[in-house]
């Protein structure tokens, strides 16, 4: 009972300062790239979350029944409810739309490394574009995301689902088949994935080219669209997905953009409503994705929204703040000066009150000591606290107009006019020139 609930966890000022250290660099990603942000619920209708999201996660959903005998869920991921928002509020806004959020998803998943069961997210969707530059805008939104962290030596691992859904479907598998298919192939059991082909009716062609598609990856773009090339001949979907995804790796490469892909023929991802390029990044120190995303053009007109094609990419912030601690990544500090105010008597509260508003508004944080310690006790606290200056009111400086301002790095001290004191710790200019 006194421990938060399984999968939940509190989150200690560090890791909430990296956390919103993350945020505010979504944040102004979103401003640099033109995108808006709106705020979805967390609770939507069952039937909506669950209309896409694959078997597998429908089952990893916390759901009820509220009080008014609706069937509800907690949202596992934001597309959906950006789907259904574009569908019934945006349908007739000029296109394209960007979007962004940012906020705690739930999925009722065994707890591990990087995988909880209440998570963040920062969400980017490019909304009524189908072309190329769309999908590549994503990509290189989410090299800058990654990049402007601070993390080192990540991949991007890319794919078009397209090319294999194209197979499937020239073999006459359904949408549903397909889609167990590529939950099979999302887990890297290749094997079922192939059997799963076969019970479906793929001809001994189909299953020989699965299984050389299941080998092709690799860093090296030439080879990789080369042996896919020669793997879907007599696929016209396929040719065609696969003619898109070179058109977008090439943009980026003709446009100068440094990112380094990892190219896979077998990667799938889970959730069903992908149809087009897909992606997911890495970093050497974690063997789990920190981000991913792709392109979904039915997603929105299942909502009832008409045919609006849509790519986008969710990044794991819990798991980014996990990239940064294995990279050593630090935050910078918001603002280093951190001043506490001791009075000496409880007759100098109100002065100790007075001079802290003073500070404030000068827009230095500041803090009164109100445990009613020792001065050497308080200034002992100050120290342990990372406390970057003291100022000590005492009867004699109050008559005077002055105060006592110590500089607790090198613990020296001096007698300073009231007035003066904002200036003299924002400029840190202590008697032996710290």
């Amino acid at each position: 009972m006194l421990q938060p609930v399984r999968g939940m966890r509190d989150l200690m000022p560090e890791e909430a300062s990296m956390l919103r250290f993350i945020e505010g660099n979504a944040r102004r990603l979103a401003e640099l790239y033109g995108y808006e942000e709106v705020i979805t619920p967390i609770i939507e209708h069952y039937e909506l979350l669950a209309a896409k999201i694959g078997e597998e996660n429908k089952k990893r959903m916390y759901v009820f029944e509220d009080l008014g005998g609706r069937k509800v869920a907690l949202r596992p991921e934001f597309t959906a409810s950006i789907a259904r928002l574009v569908a019934t509020k945006m349908a007739t806004a000029p296109k394209p739309i960007r979007l962004f959020s940012f906020g705690s998803l739930y999925r009722y998943d065994e707890p591990q490394l990087g995988r909880y069961r209440e998570f963040w997210q920062a969400n980017y969707e490019l909304i009524g574009s189908g072309r190329p530059e769309a999908d590549a805008e994503i990509l290189l939104l989410t090299n800058d995301f990654l990049k402007g962290l601070g993390l080192r030596n990540y991949i991007i691992k890319v794919n078009h689902v397209g090319i294999l859904r194209g197979i499937l479907g020239g073999e006459g598998i359904s949408e549903d088949g397909q889609n167990t298919i590529m939950q099979a192939l999302d887990k890297k059991n290749w094997d079922e994935a192939i059997n799963l082909a076969e019970r479906l009716g793929a001809s001994e062609r189909c299953i020989r080219i699965l299984g050389y598609l299941i080998d092709i990856r690799g860093y090296d773009k030439s080879e990789f669209i080369s042996k896919v090339e020669e793997a879907v001949k007599g696929y016209p979907e396929a040719v065609s997905a696969l003619t898109n995804f070179k058109e977008i790796i090439n943009l980026l490469e003709k446009a100068g953009v440094k990112i380094q892909f990892y190219f896979e023929a077998g990667f799938a991802r889970g959730l069903e409503y992908y149809t087009g390029m897909i992606f997911e990044a890495y970093v050497p120190e974690l063997d789990i994705a920190i981000c991913g995303g792709g392109r979904y053009d039915k997603l929105i007109e299942s909502f009832g929204g008409g045919m609006v094609p849509a790519v986008g990419v969710a990044f794991g912030v819990d798991r980014m703040m996990l990239a940064m601690e294995k990279q050593s990544i630090s935050i910078p500090g918001s603002q280093k000066e951190k001043v506490l105010v001791i009075p000496l008597s409880n007759e100098l509260l109100a002065e100790a009150i007075r001079l802290v508003s003073v500070l404030r508004e000068n827009g230095i944080p500041s803090e009164i000591e109100v445990m009613g310690r020792t001065l050497s006790r308080a200034l002992s606290d100050a120290s342990r606290r990372n406390i970057t200056h003291a100022v000590i009111i005492g009867l004699k400086e109050k008559s005077e107009g002055k105060v006592v301002l110590r500089y607790m790095g090198d613990k020296v001290q001096e007698e300073i006019r009231i007035e003066d004191l904002p200036v003299k710790i924002r400029f840190k200019s202590s008697p032996h020139g710290g």
